[in-house]
């Protein structure tokens, strides 16, 4: 039988797994650095959001990440992040399982809107999330990295002593 919980800290390793395995399967590099650090805060309750698992015989087969955010548009939101179920485990309800939860418990936070993201050639998951009653918005997702340069000083500064 197929049961969905909030994670815990005793599901780390299992979550931190499937999370890399999920970005590898979309042909991502799995940074570990920065999937450790979101998990921990959404262990630590230092991020608001909601981190769940799914078990079967007490093993962890799938996971969702979601975090939630104020939107002057629509209240509070919930973006997910990561859905993800184990290869071996798919076709029997797991995905479906996670999502019934995570409803619950965005209902339960006051979330108005839930919405993520799906590659456009991920068929597979665009029939899924269908399925489960969400629809594309119309919208264009835009990004931009933002990576952190060293402090230097301003072009034409001087320093004091020079």
């Amino acid at each position: 039988m197929i049961l969905v919980r909030r994670a815990t800290g005793s599901d780390r390793a299992k979550i931190l797994r499937l999370i890399a395995e999920y970005h590898s399967s979309e042909l991502l590099r799995p940074d570990p650095a920065k999937i450790t650090q979101v998990i921990e805060q959404l262990l630590r309750n230092k991020s608001s959001g909601i981190l769940l698992v799914a078990h079967e015989n007490m093993e962890v087969i799938g996971v969702a990440v979601a975090v939630s955010l104020p939107s002057t548009e629509a209240g509070t939101m919930l973006i997910v992040q990561d859905l993800y179920v184990e290869a071996r485990s798919r076709r029997r309800g797991v995905g479906r399982a996670l999502v019934a939860k995570l409803l619950e418990e965005a209902r339960a936070i006051g979330v108005e809107r839930i919405d993520l993201e799906v590659l456009s050639t991920n068929e597979a998951a665009t029939g899924f999330w269908r399925s489960m009653g969400f629809r594309p918005t119309g919208r264009t997702v835009f990004s931009r990295a933002i990576r952190p340069t060293a402090q230097r000083p301003f072009a034409g500064s001087r320093r004091e002593g020079a």
